[in-house]
C-alpha cells in the first residue's frame, strides 16, 4: 500500500483527446477525510483534510495539493501523515515538473522531485533530481494527469464508458501506471453544489471508477482503486480511495473558482 499516492491519485482520477469539447475550471477544493470501510488491520478511524488547488497559467496547468490525516488503530497504532504534492504540466501535454514530500509522525519518509517529457509516438522519460540521478523510461502512449483528465471528460461527454491509459504523475518511483477507468452515465447538475459554487458547481457529472495497475505486476491485481464523481470541468464533488485493508472517503466541504490567466 502506498499512501503517498493518495494525493496524486486525486488528480489522476481524471494522449489528449483529438478535440477538446470541454476544459478544466481552475478551482480550489477542500475535502474532509474519514474512514470508509475497514476490512482488516484493525483501523478504527481516519480524520483529516485534503486541499487541491488546480490552477491555469498561459503555458499550462499547475497543481498544488496538501493532505493531512491521522489514522487510528491498526498494527502501528496512531499515525500522523502529511503529504504535499505540486506539479506543472504544459498545455501540449509534453512537459511536466513534479514534487512530492511525504511525512509520517513528523519524519520525512519520501522526497521526490524531477521533470518528465513525452513524445506521443515514442514515449518519454522522467528524470528525478531526488533521488539524484534516477531516470525512468515512460512507454509510448503515456499521459500526464491533466491530459488524462481532459481525455476522460471528453470521452464521458461522447458517451464512452471504458478507457485504459498509462499515466505518470511523479508520486512514486514506480513509473507510469496502467489506469483502467469505468465511466458511468451522465447525471444532471446537483442543486446543492451549484448553490455552493455558482460559477463552477452547476455542471453535469459522471461516476468514474479507476483501477491502477503496475505494468510489472503480472497478477492482474490493482495496486489500489479510486472512485469519484467528476463534473465536466474536472471538479470532483467526492472521492473514495480504496485499498485491500481499508478505504478513505473525501467529502467536498468548500469549492471556489480560481482566476483564469489573461494570455
Amino acid at each position: 500500500m502506498r499512501l503517498t499516492r493518495l494525493v496524486a491519485a486525486a488528480i489522476a482520477l481524471f494522449a489528449c483527446a483529438p478535440v477538446q469539447a470541454q476544459t478544466i475550471a481552475p478551482h480550489r477544493a477542500a475535502y474532509s477525510l474519514s474512514l470508509g470501510d475497514a476490512r482488516s488491520g484493525g483501523i478504527a478511524a481516519i480524520d483529516g483534510a485534503l486541499v487541491i488547488d488546480w490552477g491555469e497559467v498561459c503555458e499550462g496547468w499547475t497543481i498544488s495539493q496538501r493532505m493531512r490525516f491521522r489514522m487510528s488503530g491498526g498494527d502501528a497504532g496512531d499515525v500522523e501523515s502529511d503529504i504535499s504534492f505540486s506539479s506543472f504540466e504544459s498545455r501540449d501535454g509534453k512537459s511536466y515538473r513534479f514534487s512530492l514530500r511525504s511525512m509520517r509522525d513528523g519524519d520525512v519518509v519520501e522526497d521526490l522531485r524531477g521533470r518528465a517529457s513525452l513524445d506521443p509516438d515514442k514515449g518519454g522519460k522522467a528524470d528525478f533530481t531526488s533521488p539524484a540521478d534516477t531516470t525512468l523510461e515512460l512507454p509510448p502512449g503515456t499521459m500526464f494527469p491533466t491530459a488524462h483528465s481532459l481525455l476522460l471528460i471528453n470521452l464521458a461527454m461522447g458517451g464512452e464508458h471504458l478507457v485504459t491509459r498509462a499515466v505518470f504523475d511523479g508520486a512514486t518511483l514506480d513509473g507510469a501506471l496502467d489506469v483502467s477507468a469505468i465511466i458511468g452515465d451522465r447525471t444532471a447538475p446537483d442543486a446543492a453544489l451549484a448553490a455552493k459554487a455558482p460559477a463552477i458547481g452547476g455542471r453535469p457529472s459522471w461516476r468514474v471508477r479507476m483501477a491502477y495497475f503496475n505494468p510489472d505486476d503480472k497478477t492482474g491485481t490493482p495496486t489500489y482503486e479510486t472512485s469519484m464523481r467528476m463534473l465536466d470541468n474536472a471538479v470532483a464533488s467526492e472521492y473514495s480511495f480504496e485499498y485491500p485493508e481499508f478505504s478513505i472517503r473525501a467529502k467536498l466541504e468548500r469549492l471556489d473558482a480560481l482566476p483564469k490567466p489573461n494570455c
